[in-house]
């Protein structure tokens, strides 16, 4: 072993921990075997040393310094995730308005980011429009028609009991005809 025992080694070796080759090393390095000697008589002082224990009133000292500093931890803060929703908050009140600002005076520009969508499929693919046509319409949903309200309004004007019925209805038309 070229290098020296680090402090660990030495420990290990006056705990009989060490593997062969530090033991090796010990046996062949005086300066090694020197530091182990002075470590050891160091341990050996430590053990016999007379340490006394402290008194009550020094506990008592320590248990309220601890509790002083316990005291004068700032406490957590609660509402933390405020900030960084305030901020982005404060952020999109400022963006928003510029850019629709910037989109109302470039129009075109919002065709050309933002594909045309329809949550329906072209009507000649649509073979639930057949089914619509067989529901039969009470006077408030010709109210609708007369007013000329799209599809997209007037199914989503539904409740959830109509739109229950609705889905209902059109599955029981789809399997009949798929049978």
């Amino acid at each position: 072993m070229a290098r020296h025992l680090a402090e660990d080694e030495i420990m290990d070796v006056l705990e009989e921990r060490a593997g062969s080759a530090e033991r090796a090393h010990l046996a062949a390095c005086g300066d090694c075997a020197a530091r182990l000697a002075d470590v050891s008589e160091g341990l050996v002082l430590a053990r016999e040393a007379d340490v006394p224990e402290p008194s009550p009133l020094y506990w008592e000292a320590f248990r309220r310094q601890v509790g002083r500093r316990i005291v004068a931890e700032p406490a957590p803060r609660r509402w933390a995730w405020l900030v960084p929703l305030a901020s982005a908050a404060a952020v999109a009140l400022v963006a928003l308005p510029l850019l629709r600002s910037r989109l109302v005076e470039n129009p075109t520009a919002t065709a050309a980011m933002l594909p045309a969508w329809s949550s329906l499929p072209p009507a000649e693919d649509d073979d639930a429009l057949a089914v619509l046509q067989g529901v039969p319409l009470a006077e408030s949903d010709l109210v609708a028609v007369r007013e000329s309200r799209s599809v997209d309004d007037v199914l989503g004007d539904l409740s959830d009991d109509e739109t229950t019925a609705l889905t209902e209805a059109l599955r029981r038309e789809l399997k009949a005809d798929r049978l």
